[in-house]
């Protein structure tokens, strides 16, 4: 008996069918039945996501870290802006965006991002950042500055969000060892899966980059993206 297309009612309906059907039996069968859902409400996830994706748009960058001199050094989407630019379009696709404060084994703060559709599937991506104790801030300004900021890279990275004016090829003199690693492992990345596949490998050691280092590696992860998604699709085509 397969479960392909079939409501809940036709199921129980089906087993009742069934001469020797018992408990175990309905189980089973409605087992099946929530793994069917699971999948539909999956694939409707990834469909929606797609479209939305057309949709959202690049974001410019008003907000910027200053140097020791007072002089920009990077730029940046600030949360204000990313929030105002991408609620509605969230909201007529289905989805919904929220976030949730944690704390790693290293004791650094961690920002979990909870990306909903209303066809019941959810995806997560989390983040471990650092204290952000620039600026002479206190420990709860320094803990709130680093949760705002994972929260506009964790829905950079849910979403494949980009942003205009950020930092790029010509700040990497400054860059250390590791973000520049970060970035050519980016860029040899040969498909979606293996960038994934990066990311899930690498998020640890990101906590230890700084702020104007970890908008350039987000930036070229979500750029390296869609790009990967779009041949591919090009591919197929």
């Amino acid at each position: 008996m397969t479960t392909t297309g079939l409501t809940l009612k036709a199921l129980v309906q089906d087993l009742r069918c069934e001469a020797n059907s018992g408990p175990d039996a309905l189980l089973t069968l409605l087992s099946s039945y929530q793994q069917l859902k699971a999948r539909e409400a999956e694939a409707e996830f990834n469909a929606a996501l797609a479209r939305m994706q057309l949709k959202l748009p690049t974001i410019d960058e008003n907000g910027a870290i200053l140097g020791p001199d007072g002089e920009p050094v990077a730029t940046y989407a600030t949360w204000e802006d990313t929030v105002e630019a991408i609620r509605p379009i969230l909201a007529r696709f289905g989805f919904s965006l929220s976030f949730r404060p944690g704390q790693s084994v290293r004791g650094n703060p961690t920002v979990t991002g909870v990306l909903r559709h209303r066809g019941g599937h959810k995806e997560e991506g989390e983040l471990e950042l650092p204290p952000d104790l620039t600026g002479g801030k206190n420990a709860v300004q320094a803990v709130g500055s680093a949760l705002s900021y994972g929260q506009r890279y964790v829905a950079r990275m849910l979403l494949s969000l980009t942003s205009r004016g950020g930092d790029d090829d010509a700040g990497s003199s400054n860059r250390s060892h590791e973000a520049e690693d970060a970035i050519a492992e980016i860029d040899s990345a040969p498909d979606v899966t293996a960038l994934s596949a990066w990311k899930r490998r690498s998020r640890p050691g990101l906590a230890t980059l700084s702020a104007s280092e970890m908008h350039a590696v987000v930036a070229r992860y979500v750029g390296r993206r869609r790009y990967l998604s779009a041949t591919s699709g090009e591919a197929r085509g």
